[in-house]
């Protein structure tokens, strides 16, 4: 593996995982609105399924930033993100446009980092391999 791609990979995997870090530290000190969310799309023990999907972040988002296999970090993390999304930013369920834009803009900016997971993941599996030709 070439230097820069070295480089590359160093710094790219803890930018991705800074989001997670932080936004799942900052659950679990204050989770805030999100079980009453999490109770209004029927989610089963609100506040401790909150809080373990902040737990799942923050140490997904360590791990991954570590470059601790990343296919099982990054699993874990799109594990949290993907219903985390669904329920905090249902942006077609809002009625006020201002509401709906910024909800809009926090459920694509999940989808991007679910691509990005899934490119880590898929870097990780094939980094150092030759492509076939």
């Amino acid at each position: 593996m070439r230097t820069a791609e070295k480089t590359v990979r160093g710094l790219a995997r803890p930018l991705l995982a800074a989001s997670f870090v932080t936004g799942g530290y900052s659950v679990l000190r204050d989770p805030g609105p999100l079980p009453a969310l999490a109770e209004r799309h029927g989610i089963p023990l609100p506040e401790a399924a909150t809080r373990c999907a902040a737990a799942g972040m923050l140490v997904g988002g360590v791990a991954l930033g570590a470059g601790f296999r990343p296919p099982l970090s990054g699993g874990l993390l799109a594990a949290c993100l993907i219903p985390t999304t669904v329920t905090v930013h249902d942006f077609w369920r809002q009625q006020d446009p201002a509401r709906r834009h910024v909800q809009r803009n926090e459920f694509f900016k999940n989808l991007s980092l679910l691509g990005a997971l899934a490119l880590a993941a898929v870097d990780a599996l094939t980094a150092g391999k030759e492509p076939k030709r």
